[in-house]
């Protein structure tokens, strides 16, 4: 059975509108940049079980380390402790709960949300969407749904029922063959 192009759930890939939108933090990652910056790399969706444009669509928003951080921000792992206590205050994380480090507050934010403002702003003559302030979500009560994600291994059969009635079990034992350079037509 074949199937139809059908372009109706296909979205636009341009520029998030300036607004406010009701977020959930599917993920949040330390990394470094090539010039040396460690960041904390949150990915935001947009919500879609609240009435607003750009559901599903993903915002990136990134928390930097302090270049000079003070007592407090290396609290946080040399964070912005007040940016880090907004995040938190604003996912609705319990105050006065201790953490051991930035990292395991970091997976109680993880499907929590939040409300944020985008912006636009020109870098590198370039117009980027850029979060311009957090705040604590007029919808707390969430039920969204995330999209199913597709792997190679819900999409290709598995080598055992690519063939169906032929066997490559010797002796009870999964074998695969190995192919060397020789054997390579390129």
């Amino acid at each position: 059975m074949g199937f139809k192009t059908n372009y109706d759930d296909v979205q636009d890939y341009s520029l998030i509108p300036v607004g406010e939108y009701e977020v959930i933090i599917q993920k949040i990652e330390e990394r470094t940049t090539q010039n040396g910056a460690t960041g904390l790399n949150m990915t935001l969706v947009i919500r879609n079980d609240v009435e607003q444009k750009c559901q599903n669509r993903c915002i990136f928003h990134t928390l930097w380390k302090r270049r000079e951080p003070t007592q407090a921000d290396m609290q946080v792992q040399g964070y912005g402790f007040n940016q880090i206590m907004q995040l938190a205050k604003a996912a609705g994380l319990t105050d006065g709960k201790e953490y051991e480090n930035v990292y395991e507050l970091c997976g109680d934010l993880v499907n929590r949300v939040i409300r944020v403002k985008v912006v636009h702003e020109e870098y590198n003559g370039k117009t980027n969407e850029r979060v311009h302030y957090i705040n604590a979500s007029q919808f707390p009560d969430c039920n969204h749904k995330f999209k199913e994600t597709v792997s190679a291994d819900t999409v290709a059969p598995k080598k055992q029922e690519q063939f169906a009635g032929t066997s490559m079990n010797v002796s009870g034992q999964d074998f695969e063959e190995i192919i060397g350079d020789d054997d390579l037509p390129f």
